[in-house]
């Protein structure tokens, strides 16, 4: 009975953590589709400026308007991750690595795409994309976040083991002690 209890009452706090570590997770990759829809502005005012400007375009050279709409033309759409963000309702230990997961691969991809949109817009000549803002930092504390829930998982579970060995040994007793005085009560008398 003890161990039950104290599993239900780690069970909310536990829950609750997820669930910030999902927000966190969730804005991070809001920030991150914000950023590269300012990444597809930028290569529209591009286009816009020097439609006809021409530059080497992979193996050959053509204008930035045939190169962005040819072999670039992955830069002016949306990301599709490779990794499914996990389902919302999906509440399992190894979530919260699932969403830094997400985070993580979002932010690399983001990163691969404003590389390439450098390196085309510094071959035609015009001002580079450079973002405003850094989600480092917001990705360390989102993992710093993850430490200490994982953390306080495994003391939760290894506090739960330990009770329950403790009401197990104390069973084993009362039934050694019980066994015992029931067979000096039936000799005794």
């Amino acid at each position: 009975m003890i161990p039950l209890l104290v599993a239900a009452s780690g069970l909310p706090v536990r829950a609750s953590e997820q669930s910030d570590i999902r927000n966190e997770a969730l804005e991070l990759r809001m920030n991150i589709a914000r950023f590269e829809k300012d990444l597809q502005h930028s290569l529209r005012d591009a286009i816009q400026t020097a439609p006809d400007r021409v530059i080497q375009c992979k193996t050959h050279p053509a204008t930035l308007k045939e190169c962005l709409s040819g072999p670039y033309r992955s830069l002016t759409r949306a990301t599709v991750t490779i990794k499914p963000s996990p389902a919302i309702g999906t509440d399992s230990p190894n979530r919260p690595l699932l969403d830094l997961g997400a985070a993580e691969e979002r932010f690399a991809l983001y990163n691969e795409r404003v590389n390439k949109t450098n390196d085309l817009l510094s071959r035609a000549g015009l001002p580079l994309f450079v973002p405003e803002r850094d989600l480092t930092p917001d990705m360390d504390e989102l993992r710093k976040h993850i430490l200490v829930y994982m953390e306080n998982r495994q003391a939760s579970s290894l506090r739960f083991e330990k009770i329950t060995l403790f009401a197990g040994g104390l069973a084993v007793l009362c039934a050694i002690f019980g066994g015992l005085y029931l067979y000096l009560r039936r000799f005794r008398g």
